[in-house]
């Protein structure tokens, strides 16, 4: 299928899509946090948070499984690499802190646009490139600038970058199979990101023995809430609009995740905001409105799926 023709001209849904979509899970360090402290420590809170969600997704796609069946090497692809972002991301949030995690993540746009020009062949504007720019001088500053680069990195930081890493490469193969069944993408990444939270819950040194039944019982209840009525819904959007906007674009405009997690962590948390990082979310901000309002058309990319 030539997927130049899925290139609309008419982009204003899915950048709304992405947009919010990635602010609701600019507060999902909350839930993470609220689990860890009912005793479901580190990576277990991750497995709850990928668990809950197949409660809804796994009969969804058994009612579609005819239109998933002939796509559904496409959908696992995708699914390990979002689901493996997933988890990084999550556990990121919970051995490092939240805005160091995820603006690490959010080196996206860079790994996206990069895997985009080598698997898609995607020719980037000045836009895009400005849009890179301004954004990555933005995390520069919210982290600190060189003062607090110097800070030792720890694992959460590097889960951080794996998962943007991941997550460009997913958003890449999105690209590549335009129309594709979301229930199915969804369910295949929360799948996966379930096993690869089982595994790191083995080979973490940080990680404690299998919770208690009351720890699980405390946290069920405001986890699949907070999972299946604002997490799975915003992944729906994302996935959706991915397929009709390029893997750069959108991890530019998934930036609002940083904006509300940046706020919402300062608030709730009360790690306070300096000068030169409030600085930086107002150039991040600049790269979005780079990105949507740049006046040049993207040229769609020559794949095949």
């Amino acid at each position: 299928m030539d997927a130049t023709n899925n290139i609309s001209d008419n982009t204003s849904l899915p950048v709304f899509a992405v947009t919010i979509g990635a602010a609701i899970w600019g507060i999902y360090w909350i839930p993470l946090r609220f689990a860890d402290q009912m005793g479901m420590s580190g990576a277990w809170a991750v497995v709850l948070a990928s668990l809950l969600p197949l409660s809804i997704l796994i009969p969804l796609s058994c009612w579609f499984w005819r239109e998933i069946r002939p796509e559904i090497k496409a959908i696992a692809i995708i699914g390990f690499y979002t689901g493996a972002a997933l988890v990084f991301y999550a556990l990121g949030l919970v051995y490092s802190t939240v805005v160091r995690a995820t603006l690490l993540y959010y080196l996206t746009p860079v790994w996206a646009t990069m895997f985009s020009m080598m698997i898609l062949r995607e020719q980037v504007r000045w836009n895009r490139w400005m849009a890179i720019l301004v954004g990555l001088v933005g995390l520069y500053f919210i982290l600190g600038g060189a003062s607090d680069l110097t800070t030792p990195i720890n694992i959460g930081d590097y889960f951080g970058l794996a998962a943007g890493i991941f997550w460009g490469i997913g958003a890449v193969y999105l690209k590549k199979n335009p129309g594709i069944k979301t229930t199915g993408v969804v369910a295949s990444q929360h799948l996966f990101s379930l096993i690869f939270a089982l595994v790191c819950c083995l080979l973490l040194p940080q990680i404690e023995a299998i919770p208690n039944w009351s720890a699980w019982a405390a946290a069920i209840p405001a986890m699949w809430l907070y999972s299946c009525l604002c997490l799975v819904p915003s992944l729906y959007a994302i996935f959706w609009a991915s397929g009709r906007l390029y893997p750069g674009r959108i991890g530019v405009l998934m930036m609002t995740e940083v904006l509300v997690a940046v706020v919402s962590a300062s608030i709730l948390l009360d790690e306070q905001l300096q000068m030169f990082e409030w600085l930086g979310i107002i150039l991040i901000l600049i790269s979005g409105l780079f990105e949507v309002f740049g006046n040049d058309k993207e040229i769609a990319p020559d794949n095949t799926r």
